[in-house]
């Protein structure tokens, strides 16, 4: 039992499925997505043709986050397939959005949600979707839908999306295992151990003391790479929360593997969607202590994708919170040591005495019951460090 008072799971149903959808010339409007999935408590953990249309014609473009850490054999089935369609103008215009709006990284991963099954903006309460990246503005996002849809029917995507169905299981299967805390068997005759002790949605309800209504979203993005990001949606009445994955080799047969020391690499991208808005909230507050941290740490912080102090309070936020649950939901104490050194290597030094500070948000949570209503208290700490460190 931690100390939230979440139990260990004692059974967990998991369905496997592989849904088939029309081909996008004859599939009804509002139809959902063909999506390869499976469900655990209250994550399902899928394979995305949203998230993998945007990323084939970001790969094609150019961008190198779309290109880097691929599985060769999917990266070979990509090249084989789209080759020819690499002049397409939903191509053009990707390159063209890179250049002049510097769309990459989470830009494309944040359309990919906010549409549906058949590549149009999904409808919501207001005019424009809040929580999708503000780099999209509203006639080039036509456009390149547009554009989207005739590539996605003159490529055939469906078919190449229902073709690799097997191959998605592959990653698929392991990752239920990872999630539902049971032992991984990474390649045959190797077993790697579930490193979680608590059921992980039940973690993320209990620390930000939020409703459980919201719909998480586990998405296995096979052609991300190394990339992860944690794009939300919402409509006004759902809410849906993505862990965008990238799924990448991890020994010279280019094995489809997820590993179970994937599991920080999930909590850092489904804790963006609960403490982004958070900490959008206090910006202005915290933009002194901001800017005098990135002054110093800047250099390294640029290398991981920060490249402002803005984006490194996201972080900053994200960060402290996967040290909490590593410290409180992971069983091998060795994994903090290894997360708190990767951390330091990419320009985060503050972040284990952030997570430290957590401590008393988790050992108060009648005086606070959610992360908003700390998130004054976790300001005046990062001033404090911010005066005391040595910049």
């Amino acid at each position: 039992m931690s100390k939230y008072g979440i139990s260990r799971i004692t059974s967990v149903f998991v369905v496997l499925s592989c849904i088939l959808s029309l081909p996008l010339s004859v599939r009804a409007t509002g139809n959902p997505p063909a999506v390869c999935k499976a469900k655990v408590g209250k994550i399902t953990i899928e394979v995305d043709p949203r998230v993998e249309l945007i990323g084939v014609v970001f790969r094609l473009a150019g961008n190198p986050e779309y290109n880097d850490g691929t599985l060769k054999p999917y990266a070979d089935a990509i090249e084989r397939h789209f080759g020819d369609f690499d002049n397409h103008p939903v191509v053009k215009m990707a390159v063209r959005l890179r250049n002049t709006r510097l769309m990459s990284c989470d830009g494309p991963m944040s359309l990919a949600v906010h549409i549906d099954g058949d590549y149009r903006l999904r409808k919501t309460d207001e005019p424009w979707p809040a929580t999708l990246d503000s780099r999209w503005e509203k006639q080039e996002t036509e456009e390149f839908l547009e554009k989207l849809r005739h590539f996605a029917a003159e490529t055939d995507f469906d078919a190449f999306f229902r073709a690799r169905g097997d191959y998605y299981q592959q990653g698929i299967r392991p990752c239920t295992s990872v999630m539902a805390q049971k032992d991984v068997e990474v390649v045959p005759g190797m077993v790697r151990k579930s490193l979680m002790r608590d059921d992980f949605g039940q973690w993320l309800d209990a620390f930000f003391g939020l409703p459980d209504r919201d719909d998480l979203r586990l998405v296995l993005g096979f052609v991300n790479g190394f990339a992860n990001y944690g794009p939300r949606f919402t409509d006004g009445r759902i809410t849906e929360k993505y862990a965008i994955v990238g799924m990448r080799p991890y020994d010279p047969a280019n094995t489809v593997i997820f590993l179970p020391q994937q599991i920080g690499v999930i909590a850092h991208e489904f804790c963006h969607s609960f403490t982004n808005p958070v900490v959008d909230k206090y910006m202005d507050r915290l933009q002194p202590t901001g800017e005098r941290l990135y002054k110093k740490h800047g250099p390294a912080l640029r290398s991981r994708g920060c490249q402002e102090w803005r984006s490194m309070m996201y972080e900053t936020a994200v960060r402290a919170c996967v040290a909490s649950f590593i410290r409180n939901s992971i069983v091998d104490p060795g994994y903090m040591d290894y997360h708190l050194k990767r951390e330091a290597r990419h320009g985060f030094v503050w972040i284990k005495d952030a997570g430290d500070f957590l401590t008393k948000y988790e050992s108060n949570r009648d005086k606070y019951p959610t992360f908003d209503s700390f998130f004054p208290d976790f300001i005046e700490f990062l001033d404090q460090y911010a005066s005391q460190a040595t910049l």
